[in-house]
C-alpha cells in the first residue's frame, strides 16, 4: 500500500532499519487457475500447496509433501498464478521497490542452521541490511536498535479463529513484533494491515494496550465459560478413517456418564479434519471445578485404555490444552 511504502521511505533514508513481519512462509499460500477455479490441494491434508518459487515447488506446511511446481493448470491446462503472499514474495516486492536497500529475510526456509540466523543478525547490527522481512522468527527477544518502523503484514489471520485462545495468541504477536521499534532512544512507529481496522481487538489493543485487551478477553471469556473460569481436557484421537476415528469417539463418551457439573462435548472433526492423511477428531470434557474435571477424568481413562480400538487408531487426553481444534 502506498502509505506503507511512503512511511518506509521515510525511515529509510532518515538512516533507520524497517522491519516488515508477516507470519507467512513461502512465496503465495495458494495457486490458482483462473480458468477452471482450480487450486493445488495438498493430497494427504484438507489444506492448499504454498508456493516456494526458488526451487520451483509446491509444499504442504502441514505434513511436509513436496512437488513440483507445474506450469499449468492439473485440470484445464491453463496458465496458474500464486495468489497471495508469503514473506519470499514480500522480499522479491521490497526489493525492487527499495533497489538501494538490502532485504535480509527471516524465516526456516533460508535460515536453517543457528550459523546462517547469528550471520543474518550480524548483518543487521551491521547495517549491511537496511529491511527486515519475517515470520515470528523476527519476534523472539532479538534487539534491532536501528529499526523505528515496524509494519504487520496480513494482521487479520486469527481474528475469526476457531480457537478461543487465537486472539490472545494475535495481541501477543502484534505486541512482541511492536516491541522491536524504537528500542534505542529513537522513537519507533508501528504499521498494522488489516481488512478490519474497526474490528474489536485491534481498536482495544491500539487504545489500551495488552492490559486493556486482556482485560476485555476475560470478561468474555467468563461470560462464555471458557478456561481460566472453567476447566477443561481434551480427548483427541486420529485415525486412516474418518468413520473410525469418529465410532473411537463415540463409543469413549458413552462409556461412562458424566455426574453433574461435568459436561462433554462432541465428537467433533478438527477445523483441518484430515493431516498427513489422517482424520482428527476431539471430544472436550468440561468442568467449574477442578476437583470434579480430575475425578471424572480418573475414572474414565482406564476405561478408554481397555476400549477395542483398531491398530491404527492413536488418542491421547491432553488436560488444560493450550489450543482447541
Amino acid at each position: 500500500a502506498a502509505p506503507v511504502l511512503a512511511s518506509m521511505r521515510r525511515h529509510l533514508q532518515a538512516g533507520s532499519q524497517v522491519l516488515v513481519f508477516l507470519n507467512r512462509r513461502g512465496y503465495a499460500p495458494t495457486l490458482l487457475c483462473q480458468a477452471c477455479g482450480w487450486i493445488a490441494p495438498c493430497h494427504d491434508c484438507d489444506a492448499r500447496m504454498t508456493v516456494h518459487l526458488k526451487g520451483r515447488r509446491l509444499a504442504c506446511h502441514h505434513c511436509g509433501a513436496e512437488e513440483p511446481l507445474p506450469e499449468r493448470c492439473l485440470r484445464c491446462g491453463y496458465e496458474v498464478h500464486p495468489l497471495g503472499q508469503g514473506t519470499e514474495r514480500v522480499e522479491e516486492t521490497l526489493a525492487e521497490e527499495f533497489p538501494d536497500a538490502p532485504v535480509e529475510r527471516f524465516d526456516r526456509d533460508v535460515l536453517q542452521t543457528p550459523k546462517a540466523l547469528h550471520a543474518a543478525i550480524d548483518r543487521v547490527h551491521s547495517g549491511s541490511a537496511r529491511i527486515l522481512v519475517g515470520t515470528q522468527m523476527l519476534t523472539k527477544g532479538h534487539h534491532f536498535p536501528d529499526v523505528t518502523l515496524v509494519v504487520v503484514l496480513n494482521a487479520d489471520q486469527s481474528l475469526f479463529s476457531t480457537d478461543f485462545r487465537a486472539a490472545e495468541r494475535l495481541a501477543q504477536t502484534i505486541v512482541q513484533v511492536a516491541g522491536r521499534a524504537g528500542r534505542a532512544g529513537k522513537a519507533g512507529e508501528v504499521l498494522i494491515q488489516s481488512l478490519y481496522p474497526e474490528h474489536p481487538l485491534l481498536n482495544t489493543l491500539l487504545a489500551q494496550g495488552y492490559a486493556g485487551f486482556a482485560a476485555g478477553a476475560l470478561a468474555e471469556r467468563a461470560q462464555a465459560h471458557w478456561p481460566p473460569f472453567s476447566r477443561m481436557a481434551a480427548l483427541r484421537a486420529s485415525d486412516t478413517t474418518a468413520a473410525g476415528v469418529m465410532r473411537f469417539l463415540s463409543e469413549a463418551r458413552g462409556l461412562l456418564a458424566p455426574p453433574p457439573g461435568v459436561l462433554l462435548r462432541g465428537p467433533v472433526p478438527a477445523a483441518m479434519s484430515r493431516r498427513a492423511g489422517r482424520h482428527h477428531a476431539q471430544v472436550l470434557v468440561e468442568s467449574a471445578q477442578r476437583m470434579a474435571l480430575q475425578s471424572f477424568l480418573s475414572s474414565w481413562v482406564p476405561m478408554l485404555a481397555g476400549l477395542q480400538a483398531p491398530r491404527s487408531l492413536r488418542w491421547a487426553l491432553d488436560v488444560d490444552p493450550l489450543e482447541v481444534f
